[in-house]
């Protein structure tokens, strides 16, 4: 009867499950009509200023890159480690409920009272309302002094079990479920920091390419103007021959040629720094950086849409549900309520309810048979500190924190709100200033050409010329830059919304 007495109470508690830690659950990706209106459309198939045409599909396009910075840059990946951090943490804090074993032994050699004793123990705490399940095995052979007599067992030995249950103090929760919780949180903890890591890396990628596709653009313009002043340098010889204008315009054309050649030499290191930088994003299988040759840059850039087509109907509201920063406050915030729980909890007695039995086996060891019958103990621990300080001044700290930490969460929900705002005011404003760029390149170039025209029929000088030509090279870098800033804003705009790179194109090869 004792003995199922015993094994009932002890299927009682493991049966029992305590409460696991609050849990925030994340949040589901984005719908796919998101994914649309931030996907970037083809480029065009003509490329643009007389650059050198493109095959289809040659050019290295963001979907790409972005791509490549998913799999194989360098802070990506480091990031990723968190993951087996948060693992490890885990399985150290598992360690509070590890089956502790343990053994001692003592032989009297030599002395009045010669004896053999040995104790061995297994112990497992549970996760289950801090209930402690204990095993044992202890013997005691020889000659035993009467206060000692306590120590004698049967010849074969004496088998014990126990339980022991907090009954207030440690019954909902203790340390050591309180650490275990915790690195689970960790665990969670791990991805609003890898995604963040994902969205500055995937955002300075897509601004560095957007720069590196306008340097090609502007080499462009710069190639441009430099074949204007060569074709035109054999016209001017031969007018300069018949005497129709000064030979001074010779040597003028020829000095426009020289500062052409030198804007080109510029142009050509701003592209190749762009490049450069551009490589600590694009990588090879092996990781290894990639400087884009220039067959791989795009013709042209890709059409740009208009906002109304773009912008997100409540993306403040995604924003909020999808940016890590707010998903790590709001972990952090369920660690430090377990931390106050905990602390509550200190302020309770401790008070420990617990059972024992025992059973000496193998014949009788004494010349009392008072080893034999099956034993049963109930026993109970109290103790309560009485000012309670640890507990009450640990209490008030969690308090602060969690005031502190729900004012930096208010503040961050302001600058989540202030950045998606400011990004879609970037994007429209870009997206007018294109417009306006576009139409000024398109009445300078007919400006050039119109002067052109007048000069054939001599209506007009060279100096007006060149003049004209660079209006329209300064139109045409206006138009490149305002390109790259939509773009740029449009690469903003996705990285406030807390979208990263999979979330908004499909990875590229």
């Amino acid at each position: 009867m004792h003995v199922r007495l015993l094994l009932g109470l002890a299927c009682c508690a493991s049966a029992c499950q305590s409460a696991p830690p609050p849990r925030r659950s994340l949040p589901l990706p984005p719908a796919s009509s998101v994914i649309e209106r931030l996907r970037p459309e083809p480029a065009p198939s003509v490329p643009v200023l007389g650059a050198a045409p493109v095959s289809q599909g040659s050019a290295l396009e963001l979907d790409i890159l972005l791509g490549s910075v998913e799999t194989h840059f360098p802070l990506v990946l480091a990031a990723l480690e968190e993951f087996e951090i948060a693992r490890g943490r885990v399985l150290a804090a598992r360690g509070g409920f590890d089956t502790r074993l343990g053994a001692q032994g003592k032989l009297g050699v030599e002395g009045y009272y010669e004896n053999q004793r040995g104790d061995f123990t297994l112990e497992q705490p549970l996760e289950d309302f801090g209930v402690t399940v204990s095993s044992g095995y202890r013997i005691g052979r020889g000659d035993f002094a009467s206060y000692d007599d306590g120590a004698r067992t049967d010849e074969a030995g004496e088998f014990r079990l126990g339980v022991l249950v907090p009954v207030l103090q440690g019954f909902s929760i203790d340390p050591r479920r309180v650490a275990l919780w915790q690195a689970r949180i960790g665990e969670e903890q791990a991805e609003p920091i890898v995604t963040g890591k994902r969205l500055e890396a995937t955002r300075k990628a897509a601004q560095t390419y957007w720069k590196w596709v306008a340097s090609g653009r502007k080499r462009a313009v710069a190639q441009r103007q430099l074949e204007l002043a060569r074709g035109r340098q054999q016209q001017v010889r031969i007018l300069v021959e018949e005497g129709q204008i000064a030979a001074i315009n010779l040597i003028d054309n020829q000095r426009l040629i020289v500062e052409r050649e030198a804007s080109l030499v510029r142009a050509e290191r701003d592209l190749q720094e762009a490049a450069i930088l551009l490589s600590l994003y694009w990588r090879s299988e092996a990781g290894e950086p990639q400087v884009p040759a220039d067959a791989l840059l795009p013709g042209a850039f890709p059409p740009a849409r208009d906002p109304a087509a773009t912008l997100i109907p409540g993306d403040v509201a995604l924003a909020l549900d999808q940016r890590p920063e707010l998903r790590a406050l709001a972990l952090e915030r369920t660690q430090l309520e377990l931390d106050l729980q905990l602390s509550e909890n200190q302020l309770l007695p401790a008070l420990e309810l617990g059972m024992f039995a025992s059973q000496d086996i193998g014949a009788q060891s004494g010349v009392k048979d008072d080893r034999s019958p099956f034993e049963l103990q109930a026993l109970f621990k109290f103790s309560v500190p009485v000012q309670l300080s640890r507990a009450r001044g640990k209490i008030l700290e969690l308090e602060a924190k969690l005031a502190k930490l729900a004012r930096e969460n208010a503040y961050a929900k302001d600058v989540v709100r202030s950045e998606v705002q400011d990004a879609a005011s970037a994007l429209v404003q870009a997206y007018r200033r294109l417009g306006l760029a576009r139409q000024n390149a398109e009445l300078a170039l007919q400006l050039e050409d119109a002067e052109r025209v007048v000069l054939d029929e001599g209506q007009s000088d060279l100096f007006r010329v060149n003049l004209r030509e660079q209006q329209t090279a300064a139109a045409l870098a206006s138009e490149v830059d305002s390109q790259r800033e939509y773009f740029t804003a449009l690469a903003d705009y996705r990285a406030v919304l807390g979208l990263a790179y999979d979330e908004v194109v499909p990875t590229g090869p």
